[in-house]
């Protein structure tokens, strides 16, 4: 989960995998997503305060194969950093949350440019009604894992 903030993918999706990794730049966050774990029980998840492009040194025991990265970044998008190891590593779904549909479109274009994934749904989000602003994911999969 790149950018987890409080853990809150990571957590929730903890069930579903043998294990699970967190990374988010503010410590403060990552205290938080540790106590969230703590709280709730679940013992296969793993925070590290850090930038999201560190995120792929701390997956070593991942097998991209088998892997599903969560990406929900800051309105910015990705940086490039990020997607070139994202492409590197080649895990076998992506799922990109976005506050921004231009960044997420920006970034969007750059992993199918890579011939690589496939999209698959698409679902925006009115978490904020009457104003501007939507949440949207989308999800891609590895065409050749």
């Amino acid at each position: 989960d790149a950018y987890c903030g409080g853990g809150l993918f990571c957590l929730s999706a903890a069930r579903h995998f043998k294990s699970c990794a967190g990374i988010e730049i503010s410590e403060l966050n990552i205290k938080s997503a540790q106590l969230n774990a703590e709280l709730n029980g679940i013992t296969n998840c793993n925070f590290v305060a850090g930038t999201a492009e560190n995120i792929f040194k701390s997956v070593n025991g991942f097998d991209p194969a088998s892997t599903a990265l969560v990406v929900d970044p800051p309105r910015k998008g990705c940086s490039e950093e990020f997607l070139a190891q994202l492409f590197a590593f080649r895990p076998r779904r992506v799922v990109y949350v976005s506050c921004d549909p231009a960044t997420q479109a920006r970034d969007t274009k750059a992993i199918l440019e890579t011939g690589a994934y496939q999209m698959g749904a698409v679902q925006p989000f009115d978490l904020f009604p009457q104003t501007r602003h939507i949440e949207n994911l989308i999800t891609f999969d590895l065409l050749d894992p």
